[in-house]
């Protein structure tokens, strides 16, 4: 295609990101050029230059001062001085990174002072990047702490990407503990609190990967905040994304990071990063905030420090400054641990433990005997201690177990619910939905690697995904060489290998299991979890609770595997066991409704979903039935009860009961909310523009349309914004979708494909192709948890109950 002035478009964009790039150069080696003269001087493409010189420059030159160094923001005459950008006032620059460059900036609309990030390179950005500023978005948008920066709003102006956020007044975390000497006890109380962001990021699937002082501001008050997501991941995506390393490597910029990497980053081995590398990270930064220096000795090759990372014993912090004792080096020692599995296992401990340290109690990081308690009790009450002699010593003994105990307790809880967390996501796996089983997968194993089943299913989550089948592989053979008496891991591989043909090995090992395995119901508990095979698992675990019939563990697992293989009667006659030998009625009702719900007893499924608390369950069945009054009141109790952007979905899920009761402006501001916190395009931009042409504001919905086209990377979404724009034909899109293969494409092409047939006025044809979406049958969205509504049949069976008076389907009544 040729360009308006006859030059192919791919050499005209060069041409003007090379113009771009000079104009920069130039106005940085101090020459007083404006756009508008800069433009005169390539006539040819003036118009072309003038709206990117404009949206990426920010208009201004930046001197030094005559008065040591400050930063003065100058202007010329043809120049705004506080130029706008997409609804905000620009006031100054206030950093810069490699993805994007951060504005102090005035929002207009609300009158507020707020960050604004604005994605380098614009519509010459490479694809890497805009993924890369898009997930950071996303990611950041999910968190709403009072010590994280919070995302506001994102979108784009003239195919620059931004986003704005919280502005924070305040300077890095080690500017702020070198400006005055600070206590042992303010710093740690800064860490606490750092620690319960993290775990708060953790808790919400976001690992930050790129902690360190210059990411964390102190404000006026003393708090910290955490910054600059660039480099996060989402739990639920292990193994997607390169490391910080790798990342830093390639752009040249590796000693920034490089002496807060973790010792599995320094190693190159990115599929490892997971929340235990922000608790590393955490500990370097305690370190250097305790004693003024690094762990490691930070200078020299790259090479040589990222060895001492994985190597060398890190420095103790009582050695290098006095104040420092005993137990914060236990803290910051176990939070350097070379090995994940030996490092605290969550941000949320690492926290807990400072609480203990500056409450005189004792630490977990070091191993509690009785003395050392004993110790710590009578130092933090001296008085008490000379005055009440041995009483004070058998209370504080006495306090001691009633701590262990309810601490072990705690854990037991924490074990169970942990197995049949495990339980339910075996199913979500087996029917295909591993790429998000794998990171709570990863998770789970991280806290409870002792747990059998746990292990068995990360191992299971890893070889179900392609690009992680070598990491399931490895943990496999490492296992069976390493003991000996493994043999639930001998059983898995023997299964795996007979899959790939290798039988002779597989019957040497399935015969080395079967020798030591124990016939104990444990035993065959665990066995049902070494087969990939649901069918296989039942029979496994039926012979479990036929030796132990009272065993809790094995008779949850019985009731998601005959729910799962189609025995819902006998999943019920579980429930009905957990129930007699005294399970949560809370969880027994939960259990409950799932049945009721898939086998269409709607309403006892709707009973059972109060009893356990499952209000977005109930919110979903309403959602089915077509009782939309009562899910919106459903979805909306969860909204006001959890707030925005912590479950993203309940305004996605609350949009279409809204949009069908013809609530349409709310409709439209919830799936404004999505787009928003997603920080990507999505199915809500399709839905808004239909919305929008059924208000009779077909420009705004023209609108909204291009900006999706120009920011879609999604490949089938892509195709389906196309279809709304009519550069695709809607029976061109039901094809497309049939050879994707599978009901959901299919079920999202031809609700789509009816959409457009009702916009050209051609009834006939959009009612077919409504038909064709309620046919396949596809009511609950296959890629989300149980019951999760599939809204493009829900609207498709609406749109035939409303348009069409013999459309052969209605949209059952409120009861």
């Amino acid at each position: 295609m040729e360009s308006s002035h006859g030059e192919p478009g791919s050499r005209l964009d060069e041409r003007i990101a090379a113009l771009i790039n000079q104009f920069f150069l130039r106005r940085q080696a101090g020459e007083d050029i404006t756009p508008e003269a800069f433009a005169a001087e390539h006539p040819d493409l003036a118009e072309e230059l003038r709206p990117y010189l404009v949206g990426l420059s920010i208009l201004r030159r930046m001197d030094t001062s005559a008065d040591g160094g400050a930063i003065r923001v100058e202007t010329t005459t043809d120049e705004l001085a506080l130029p706008a950008f997409g609804g905000y006032v620009v006031q100054d620059e206030i950093g810069r990174g490699g993805m994007g460059v951060v504005y102090k900036a005035l929002q207009i609309s609300t009158k507020r002072i707020v960050a604004l990030k604005v994605m380098l390179g614009g519509s010459f950005a490479s694809k890497s990047v805009r993924r890369r500023f898009g997930r950071e978005v996303e990611l950041a948008a999910r968190l709403q702490h009072p010590n994280i920066v919070r995302v506001l709003e994102s979108g784009r102006v003239e195919r620059q990407r931004y986003y704005a956020m919280d502005y924070v007044d305040g300077v890095p975390l080690d500017q702020h503990l070198s400006s005055k000497r600070r206590g042992l006890r303010s710093i740690v109380g800064i860490f606490i609190r750092l620690c319960e962001a993290v775990e708060y990021a953790h808790a919400h699937g976001v690992v930050h990967r790129d902690l360190k002082p210059a990411n964390v501001l102190m404000d006026d008050a003393g708090e910290p905040h955490i910054l600059d997501f660039g480099l996060a991941k989402a739990i639920d995506q292990a193994g997607t994304d390169q490391s910080v390393l790798t990342r830093a490597s390639v752009s040249g910029q590796i000693v920034g990071t490089l002496p807060y990497i973790s010792p599995e980053q320094a190693a190159g081995r990115p599929g490892e990063v997971d929340a235990r590398t922000d608790v590393y990270a955490l500990g370097v930064m305690l370190h250097e905030a305790s004693t003024g220096s690094m762990p490691y000795e930070v200078t020299g090759r790259p090479s040589e420090i990222m060895r001492r990372i994985r190597e060398d014993s890190p420095a103790v912090a009582s050695s290098l400054r006095k104040r420092a004792n005993g137990e914060l080096d236990a803290i910051i020692l176990k939070a350097l641990e070379k090995e994940k599995n030996r490092r605290y296992q969550s941000a949320g401990e690492m926290g807990e433990d400072l609480r203990r340290y500056l409450q005189s109690e004792p630490v977990l990081a070091r191993r509690a005997s009785r003395l050392y308690i004993l110790g710590k009790k009578l130092r933090k009450h001296r008085l008490a201690a000379a005055v009440c002699g041995l009483a004070v010593v058998a209370a504080v003994l006495f306090l001691a177990h009633q701590w262990s105990e309810s601490r072990s307790r705690a854990r037991q809880l924490a074990e169970a619910r942990a197995q049949v967390l495990v339980q339910q996501h075996q199913i979500e796996m087996a029917h295909g939905d591993y790429e998000r089983v794998i990171g709570s997968a990863e998770a789970l194993f991280a806290r409870f690697p002792q747990l059998p089943e746990v292990r068995l299913h990360y191992i299971q989550a890893n070889y179900r995904s392609e690009k992680m089948r070598d990491t399931a592989m490895v943990c496999l053979e490492k296992a069976v060489r390493g003991d000996p008496a493994d043999w639930p891991s001998r059983l898995l591989l023997a299964e795996i290998l007979e899959g790939s043909g290798d039988t002779a090995r597989a019957a040497a090992l399935r015969a080395e299991a079967e020798a030591i395995a124990p016939d104990t119901a444990d035993a065959w508990y665990v066995r049902s979890f070494t087969t990939l095979h649901l069918s296989k698992g039942l029979r496994c675990v039926e012979e479990a609770v036929a030796r132990e019939p009272r065993h809790l563990l094995a008779w949850h697992r019985v009731i998601w595997l005959r729910m799962d293989t189609g025995d819902l009667d006998g999943a019920l006659e579980g429930t009905d066991k957990l129930i007699e030998l005294g399970e949560d009625p809370r969880r027994c009702a939960a259990l409950k409704a799932r049945i009721f719900s898939r086998l269409q007893r709607f309403q006892e499924a709707i009973e059972q979903y109060g009893r356990a608390g499952a209000y977005r369950d109930r919110a979903h069945t309403y959602h089915r039935l077509g009782q939309y009054e009562k899910a919106v009141a459903e979805y909306t109790r969860l909204i006001e009860h959890t707030g925005e952007p912590k479950y993203t979905w309940d305004y996605f899920q609350r949009a279409t009961p809204l949009w069908i009761l013809g609530r349409r402006e709310e409709a439209m501001e919830d799936y404004r909310r999505v787009r928003i916190s997603l920080g990507r395009v999505h199915f809500s931009d399709a839905r808004r523009f239909l919305i929008l042409h059924e208000l009779g504001r077909p420009r705004e919905a023209e609108q909204v349309l291009d900006a999706a086209l120009r920011d879609v990377e999604e490949p089938w979404l892509d195709r389906v914004l196309r279809c709304l724009a009519g550069e695709v034909a809607p029976e061109d899109l039901v094809a497309f979708g049939e050879a994707l293969g599978g009901a959901e494409p299919l079920c999202e092409a031809c609700y789509y494909a009816g959409e457009v047939s009702l916009l050209s006025g051609r009834r006939d044809e959009a009612r077919a192709f409504f038909e064709r979406c309620v046919q396949t049958g596809l009511e609950v969205d296959p890629d989300t948890s149980f019951g999760t509504p599939m809204n493009e049949f829900i609207l498709a069976r609406w749109r035939l109950a409303s348009l069409f008076a013999d459309g052969g389907v209605t949209t059952r009544k409120e009861n």
